[in-house]
């Protein structure tokens, strides 16, 4: 009985929430997974896993060249940068694809707010996010969306039960602090999202045969 080769799907800028995907796609038969890094030291978490980590500089041709060379299928940044250099960025990644022969989906780097009903916020979205979105809905050739977390449950987890780091002064929750940060009335209803299912959910999408825009 002949075999399917797994689908390579490439991460770049994995930080703490990409290695739950990192894991996610580790665990399914259907895919392989590569990481795209500006470093060139490959760190030991990736190493351990045998993930394969290409070093790039984030140029068209750096990254077309390694999305060629690796038959990847689609594209998933976790670069967060909240300055305009990240349309540059994503504009690269955007073209990578759009270029390449077998990469034809991105999910570019969102994650945190709620793009539908507050598509500018957190602030720095205006100067960053929206202006790429343009780019994207101005596009035919790349299947695309955003992906949505909202805060994660995780950070009510000690440090060694997650791989997200603490952000004291962000996060309602201090737990090294044993403190807490009300916002607004402390009425208002929140969503929580335990990371490792936001990144199952991303495993799901990749498999799915048709993302509807």
């Amino acid at each position: 009985m002949p075999t399917t080769r797994p689908q390579t799907i490439a991460l770049a800028g994995v930080g703490d929430l990409g290695k739950y995907t990192c894991e996610e796609l580790l665990a399914s038969p259907r895919f392989s997974v590569i990481v795209l890094s500006r470093g060139k030291q490959k760190e030991k978490w990736f190493t351990e896993r045998q993930i394969r980590v290409y070093t790039t500089d984030y140029t068209v041709p750096s990254l077309l060249s390694i999305l060629e060379t690796t038959s990847t299928t689609t594209l998933i940044s976790f670069i967060n940068d909240p300055t305009p250099g990240y349309v540059t960025t994503h504009t690269a990644l955007l073209t990578a694809c759009q270029q390449s022969h077998s990469c034809k989906r991105l999910i570019p780097s969102e994650w945190i707010g709620d793009s539908e009903t507050y598509p500018l916020k957190p602030d720095y979205y205006a100067t960053s996010r929206e202006p790429f979105r343009n780019t994207l809905r101005a596009q035919k050739e790349i299947e695309w969306t955003l992906f949505n977390v909202g805060w994660l449950m995780d950070y009510f987890l000690p440090a060694r039960k997650t791989w997200m780091k603490p952000v004291p002064g962000k996060f309602p929750v201090d737990l090294e602090g044993w403190s807490a940060l009300v916002r607004g009335s402390g009425e208002e209803v929140q969503s929580w999202t335990y990371g490792r299912d936001g990144g199952g959910g991303v495993v799901a999408l990749c498999g799915a045969d048709e993302w509807v825009g």
